[in-house]
């Protein structure tokens, strides 16, 4: 039965209007027209109203538990954006259940996409392309998509000018395309869900040149492999085919899928390099690395072949195909990877005459579970790994997902890949990057000794904990020597993620061979060419804009400042990577201990206004000033909220105390109960159902220096108590996002404000800080030399200015945050000022050196 007009659009409380989706895109672009007409609002319709057909359910069902085993609940997580704090289990599940069938009908929709365009290259150019994504899965994959595809095509009307533009796009599109159409077609909400950012063509293009001695380099290592045997196999596949023949190993003309073929690695012979992505997403990397193929490799087989163009097609085809492989988690990644590549091929397509075979090696697979002996490897390693892995903190996976993790690659004693556990977890490490063992799990199972790598990572791992892992020397028994690095810093090469991004590229081997640290890595410093035309609003729509197109379009967009990265540790290369010019002085050791603010992972129960306060009748013993990262400025605050801190420190047994003697506090913890004891953190675990974690005697020191480690905005303030017209005189208690240092000693704290907030710390902070989301975290500032207290003339002198400058700053607070920070402030600057000078001399007393000296 056919649609005779266009339905309305699927949505439920949780879908974002396709007019969202389309808004990320570009009118004069050829596959707009495939999005902008009614046919996929069609499918999605039909789709819809569905799920419970015969030919729909079960693979509906069977997605469902996919998801749940290789992501976790993400049902539930897209449902908790909307469900109100008071909602009931019922509501919840409702909600759940409603996430569910948004994300599978999106999901099933742009898969439908890909296959049509899949269908539409293989029709206009006579070749294979598509198999079933179950038919070679390196893991266990029950959903029938196709089927769904069948029932739901079956049910649509006939609709030439989706076919026309099937066709169009076909024809003329680039691989950067397939990634435009994974935003418009799919929602935001969606896409965080899955954690799919995909990788702009321009990062992928130039992680290939980072590496453009890839081929030769892996030909000196002098790998060995069954080469001459299977490159005899495949010079008899080569002359049966140029010949008009088929091969014994493929009855329909190119043997590109047969999974024990071997490729070799220069680009100047009839071998290449086996090049692998293991996330591929939209499938940039895979698509640069068959157009690289492609560029260097045709022009040499066709003047060193006596044969026809096709012929000579087919065997470059042939190459490309089994040496460009990738596998990924997510089904319609795999599709659009697959896409990507045909369209990368496109040209050989168009000369071949003959049908040919050659979908692209391109299969479901987990980084958790897939060997080097499941496909698409089939018992080979690869020469080149190029990857972007997912930026998921530690702390933010499901419990499954984490299980799946410790019970398989971090099980592994020897490759010490993610090793922090209990207590040290909590205290710091929980925000560790899934990227980290997802990489070198990679590079451990999938890369030939002497092969090449290149990840895009988050810009954090260059300097703090999380990547630990990822600036030492080794990986189990191999070395690791570290090529390039390439800082993005404010640039954002994704849309819609802020963290800051770097390209590593680096080599794997068997001996001693490393990166000496004295020496330094090599790095490039990416930055907007124009500050005023290229803000930081400007850089986060950069992908939008078409900046990172290709490595031409970066060049001429950016500015490029070459240097080296070195350790800030000499004696520990795993150390902080600092540039090699960095202000190194305010390095050295601490004598002090940093704390983590009151965490509490559900605001929306410990956040008080009056109303909320007056409502409940909440007594005010528990309530306090709370601190966020935007109520702190230099020397000073720009106001506070109110928390309710119901323990005087984390996992104190009071129930019956707080329900004895502020009874309507208790009773308002307790109509969230269930709520409480949702929260997933580990942080906890014992203790009432209430409990907080960050919180200590520390956090009622007298006198507390404060941060925000959030972003890099290096501005210490002193804070004590405040007069609050509501509570009285209360204790101001820092918050999640906040870092501080206690004492109860009021000159310390403001010696330790001031020499924090002096030029020269400022500057080492900016050398030694990723400029990330935890840019000023505990490990950063742990690293500065912060010398104790002993009340010396220059450590008095500190305090006194700091004094001085947080008396200044109160009268100039009472506009707006942007208001302040756009104002100039000459008796605060004139303080500063002497602060600075007075740091300059307070340096060269501890580490010698002259404060004249330039660095």
């Amino acid at each position: 039965m056919g649609i005779r007009r266009k339905p309305p659009t699927v949505a439920t409380p949780q879908t974002e209007p396709m007019t969202d989706r389309r808004s990320e895109t570009d009118s004069a672009d050829e596959w707009v027209e495939l999005v902008d007409g009614t046919h996929l609002d069609q499918y999605r319709y039909v789709l819809a109203e569905s799920l419970a057909a015969e030919a729909v359910a079960p693979t509906y069902d069977a997605w469902r538990q996919y998801v749940r085993d290789h992501h976790g609940d993400v049902f539930a997580a897209v449902a908790a954006d909307s469900t109100h704090i008071d909602g009931t289990d019922a509501e919840a599940d409702a909600s759940s259940r409603a996430a569910a069938r948004e994300l599978f009908v999106e999901t099933l929709a742009f898969d439908y996409l890909l296959v049509r365009l899949l269908e539409s290259l293989e029709s206009q150019y006579e070749c294979e392309l598509t198999r079933p994504l179950a038919a070679d899965a390196a893991i266990e994959f029950d959903p029938e998509f196709e089927t769904v595809h069948q029932f739901v095509r079956s049910r649509l009307d006939a609709d030439q000018s989706f076919e026309d533009a099937l066709a169009r796009f076909a024809s003329v599109a680039d691989s950067g395309a397939v990634a435009k159409l994974h935003s418009a077609c799919v929602s935001p909400r969606a896409r965080r869900a899955f954690g799919r950012y995909d990788t702009p063509p321009g990062l992928a293009m130039l992680a290939l040149e980072s590496g453009e001695q890839i081929e030769r380099d892996a030909l000196e290592t002098g790998r060995k492999t069954d080469r001459e045997t299977l490159e005899a196999g495949r010079k008899t596949d080569r002359e049966t085919l140029e010949a008009g023949g088929q091969t014994d190993r493929d009855p329909k003309g190119i043997a590109v899928d047969d999974e024990n073929e071997s490729t070799g690695l220069d680009f100047d012979t009839e071998s290449v390099p086996l090049v692998l992505d293991p996330g591929c997403g939209a499938g940039a990397f895979v698509a640069a690395a068959a157009s690289r193929l492609l560029d260097e490799g045709l022009p040499e087989a066709a003047s060193a072949t006596d044969g026809p163009p096709d012929a000579v097609a087919c065997s470059r085809l042939a190459d490309i195909v089994a040496a460009v492989r990738g596998f990924d988690v997510s089904p319609t990644a795999v599709r659009a990877s697959r896409l990507a590549v045909a369209l990368a091929i496109r040209p050989l397509l168009e000369v071949i005459d003959e049908r040919v075979r050659a979908c692209p090696r391109i299969v479901l697979g987990d980084v958790v579970e897939t060997t080097v002996d499941d496909a698409p490897l089939s018992g080979q390693r690869a020469d080149v790994i190029l990857a972007n892995p997912p930026w998921l903190t530690w702390d933010a996976l499901p419990e499954r997902v984490k299980s799946r993790w410790r019970n398989g690659p971090i099980a592994d004693p020897a490759l010490d890949l993610f090793g922090r556990e209990g207590a040290e977890a909590r205290l710091g490490y929980a925000n560790d990057d899934l990227s980290v063992p997802y990489a070198w799990t990679c590079l451990d199972r999938y890369l030939v000794d002497g092969g090449r790598a290149a990840f895009v990572l988050k810009r954090d791992l260059l300097t703090g904990p999380a990547g630990e892992r990822i600036r030492r020397e080794t990986l189990g028994a191999r070395s690791i020597t570290h090529d390039h690095v390439h800082d993005f810093g404010s640039l954002s090469p994704f849309s819609g993620v802020d963290a800051g991004a770097v390209l590593f590229t680096l080599r794997i081997g068997t001996g001693p061979e490393t990166t000496p640290a004295a020496d330094g890595i090599p790095a490039t410093w990416w930055s907007a060419a124009d500050d005023s035309a290229h803000s930081r609003t400007a850089n986060e729509a950069a992908e939008g804009a078409g900046l990172f197109e290709s490595p031409e379009t970066m060049r001429r967009s950016f500015d490029r400042s070459p240097g080296r990265l070195v350790p800030a540790d000499p004696t520990d290369p795993s150390s902080a990577w600092i540039r090699e010019d960095a202000e190194r002085r305010a390095i050295g050791e601490s004598g002090y201990r940093i704390r983590h603010g009151v965490k509490d992972d559900a605001k929306a129960v410990y956040a008080l206004d009056r109303a909320t306060i007056e409502r409940h009748g909440i007594e005010k013993t528990h309530v306090y000033p709370y601190l966020k990262s935007k109520h702190i400025v230099k020397y000073g605050l720009f106001g506070y909220d109110h928390h309710l801190v119901p323990q005087r420190q984390a996992g104190e047994e009071n129930e019956a105390k707080l329900r004895d003697e502020t009874p309507a506090t208790y009773e308002y913890l307790h109509s969230h109960r269930q709520r409480l004891l949702e929260r997933s953190s580990s942080w906890f675990e014992g203790g009432p159902f209430y409990s907080l974690f960050g919180l200590g005697q520390y956090t009622w020191a007298d006198y507390k220096v404060v941060w925000c480690r959030l972003g890099f905005k290096p501005h210490f303030a002193v804070v004590s108590t405040v007069t609050d017209p509501l509570l009285g005189e209360q204790p101001v208690v820092p918050g999640d996002h906040c870092m501080f240092i206690g004492t109860d000693d009021e000159r310390e704290a403001h010696y330790l404000c001031g020499l924090l907030n002096s030029a020269p710390y400022q500057r080492c902070l900016r050398d030694i800080s990723s400029g990330g989301k935890s840019s000023l975290s505990k490990s950063t500032v742990a690293r500065l030399l912060l010398p104790e207290w002993a009340a010396t003339p220059q450590q008095c002198r500190l305090a006194e200015l700091s004094q001085l400058a947080h008396e200044i700053v109160p009268d100039h607070v009472d506009c707006s945050k942007r208001a302040y920070n756009q104002k100039t402030i000459p008796e605060l600057e004139s303080v500063q000022a002497e602060i600075d000078r007075t740091v300059e001399e307070f340096l060269a007393a501890h580490t010698g050196r002259d404060p004249r000296e330039t660095e």
